[in-house]
């Protein structure tokens, strides 16, 4: 078994039990439970066929993350909690330091209108981005990495979902004065805004799970292949400038995610070499 995969398995049966322990409605209780067990039968499956049908088998656990990690995504928005206004309050001070402010006033003048589609698109490629990176492994004949790949970019994901069930806050977006704080409202954030209601659990998670994942993409296939790697971590740098700016998250959020993307891959690269 796999590091990544006996990962997964802990953190479902971690959050399935958790479930069964907080006051949720039944219906949000079914579904932290029926994610659990259909995550644990994708791994199951997938493991049992890399013995019996190889190249089939080791595919599919090479390819069944993308579809695992917003699986704990959405089992862990299945919990409701009050809001933590105390810490939510933190998080929007933080932004108001100075240099944050005007980073955010600067890039929503017109003039900057540009960079602001910019950085709306980057955002949107946060989703496509993880099977993209896996991609590139099989494009450059490095599929063999694929263990490690999965091994350094799923840890800080879950760490980001791990955070939801006990402390919960709404995303900037949500509570500032649209006049003053919000980005213009274009056809791509408006994509952006509907891929949300439609994916996302509506709430802020802290540390950005978007950030950790796309810079953790970047960093192994710098190591790997650099120059996809380079573009990839420009991409990724946008992701986080969007995430900000966009006000999808707050700075720390950002940060926090980077931390996490950074530490996972040091720690994996040390430990495999």
């Amino acid at each position: 078994m796999r590091f990544y995969e006996l990962l997964t398995l802990g953190f479902y049966l971690s959050f399935a039990v958790l479930a069964w322990r907080r006051s949720l409605s039944a219906g949000r209780r079914a579904k932290a439970t029926g994610i659990a067990v259909a995550g644990f039968g994708c791994i199951a499956v997938a493991a049992a066929q890399s013995q019996v049908h190889p190249i089939v088998g080791i595919a599919a656990r090479n390819w069944l993350p993308v579809m695992l990690i917003p699986m704990a995504y959405w089992q862990t928005g299945q919990f409701v909690l009050p809001l933590n206004k105390v810490w939510q309050a933190r998080l929007q001070r933080f932004d108001q330091k100075p240099l944050l402010a005007r980073i955010c006033s600067s890039v929503r003048s017109p003039s900057r209108r540009f960079l602001n589609t910019i950085l709306e698109l980057s955002y949107l490629f946060c989703y496509p981005l993880v099977p993209c990176g896996l991609a590139v492994l099989y494009w450059t004949g490095m599929a063999e990495f694929a263990e490690e790949f999965w091994n350094i970019v799923v840890p800080p994901a879950y760490v980001c979902y791990a955070t939801f069930p006990f402390v919960q806050t709404l995303p900037p977006r949500a509570i500032e004065d649209s006049t003053t704080s919000r980005p213009r409202q274009t056809k791509l954030r408006t994509l952006n805004l509907f891929v949300l209601r439609q994916v996302s659990i509506q709430a802020n998670t802290f540390p950005s799970g978007h950030v950790a994942a796309s810079l953790a993409i970047s960093l192994e296939l710098i190591r790997l292949t650099p120059r996809v790697g380079i573009v990839f971590l420009c991409v990724a740098a946008s992701i986080a400038a969007g995430a900000f700016i966009g006000r999808y998250h707050y700075a720390l959020d950002v940060l926090a995610g980077a931390g996490l993307a950074v530490g996972s891959f040091l720690v994996v690269v040390a430990m495999a070499h």
